[in-house]
């Protein structure tokens, strides 16, 4: 057993045996308890199957022979991470990156706990360290854009989401946040053929045809932009925003206000307090009233 483990166990975790895989770690750590590679593997297993306490005290047990083993310290931030410890994971996700500096996984989880908790700063720090690695990790890309679009660099993340697109050409994710950044630079036009780029690998994407809608409806282009957002509404009906944008394109674009007045209830249906649906079907009803003939000329005419 002691020399075909590792096989064994890779076998079991491709299968999605973690009880398997537990019994197999108990095992061989009760014939040998100083197996290291073994009991940081027990530890992960543990983490899987959703006990972090004991899978904290198993990365500690390895600390404690051997305080710079780099995956158990990783093993140890995850779990205290998902313990909600975030300083604690930061300073073990830290000096695993000091002991195993080319290990980009670990940097990535440091950066995205980083990014979490609003520190930007420190989070670029991560990326810029896999891409020194690797200057083609479309990940790293995103990620280092995806904050610089947080703190209102729409420059700095326009270049960085579209090193992320040219690493990797079907990033959704990219895509839609290049078309947010483009849109916030008042650059529709450039937003607009990202979309439609973003589409023809994405054509599912409800996210992609909503924001394609809002581009078409700054564009003045109404009906293509209710287009879109019936597209949106057809793939993804539930979402509460693409019923708003096009109770909006039909009330401010197209002046149909009571086709307008289904889409807004058919958000508040979705969702009661969704504020912008509220307050959109308020001014509506204000202007419907409005522009409601009186009572008498509905009766007589004239």
């Amino acid at each position: 057993m002691a020399g075909n483990w590792k096989k064994t166990l890779d076998d079991l975790l491709y299968n999605g045996d973690l009880d398997g895989a537990y019994n197999l770690l108990d095992g061989i750590l009760r014939d040998n308890s100083g197996d290291i590679k073994a009991r940081i593997a027990f530890g992960k297993v543990q983490y899987e199957l959703g006990d972090p306490d004991n899978a904290r005290n198993t990365f500690e047990t390895v600390l404690k022979q051997s305080p710079n083993h780099p995956e158990a310290l990783k093993g140890r931030a995850e779990v205290c991470e998902l313990l909600g410890e975030y300083e604690e994971a930061i300073r073990s996700y830290h000096q695993a990156t000091q002991q195993a500096p080319k290990d980009i996984d670990t940097w990535k989880s440091m950066g995205i706990l980083l990014t979490k908790l609003k520190k930007f700063g420190k989070a670029d720090k991560c990326w810029n360290a896999i891409l020194r690695l690797n200057p083609r990790d479309a990940e790293a890309w995103y990620n280092k854009g995806y904050a610089k679009m947080l703190v209102q660099k729409y420059d700095d993340a326009e270049k960085c989401l579209k090193k992320a697109i040219k690493f990797k050409g079907d990033m959704k994710e990219a895509h839609n946040d290049l078309v947010m950044v483009l849109r916030k630079k008042g650059d529709n036009k450039s937003a607009l053929k990202v979309c439609i780029h973003a589409l023809k690998s994405h054509e599912n994407d409800d996210t992609l045809h909503r924001n394609k809608g809002n581009i078409l409806y700054a564009l003045d282009e109404p009906e293509k932009a209710l287009e879109a957002f019936q597209k949106a509404l057809d793939l993804n009906p539930y979402v509460v925003d693409t019923w708003v944008n096009k109770g909006t394109v039909l009330w401010k674009g197209l002046t149909e206000r009571e086709k307008a007045l289904a889409a807004f209830d058919k958000a508040l249906e979705i969702n009661p307090n969704f504020m912008a649906a509220v307050d959109s079907r308020i001014s509506l009803m204000a202007e419907i009233k409005a522009n409601r003939p009186p009572f008498w000329k509905r009766i007589f005419g004239g």
